[in-house]
């Protein structure tokens, strides 16, 4: 049985938006956090994803702005000055 393309198209706009956005442009509250140290809460827009940790310490937390979809990683784990807020699917000029 054969499918149209917009079977195709459908699919695959499901199965992306599934994925991490990219490249986005960050709301003002995700351009303010980005760079700043991992002891600076997160603010009201980001939904937590996962937690990871290394030898039962936390090591990262993942959210994601529900506003810009911004993708962060917060780094709590390392050399104090690596713990920072990573924004990572926004494009580094």
């Amino acid at each position: 049985m054969e499918r149209d393309s917009s079977e195709y198209r459908s699919e695959s706009v499901a199965w992306e938006s599934t994925l991490m956005d990219l490249w986005i442009q960050p709301c003002a509250a995700c351009a303010d956090l980005y760079g700043q140290p991992a002891s600076k809460g997160p603010h009201d827009r980001l939904k937590l994803n996962n937690r990871g940790a290394e030898k039962d310490v936390r090591a990262e937390e993942h959210y994601t702005c529900v506003r810009c979809k911004a993708v962060f990683a917060r780094i709590l784990a390392g050399e104090s000055h690596k713990q920072i807020w990573m924004l990572l699917n926004a494009s580094q000029h």
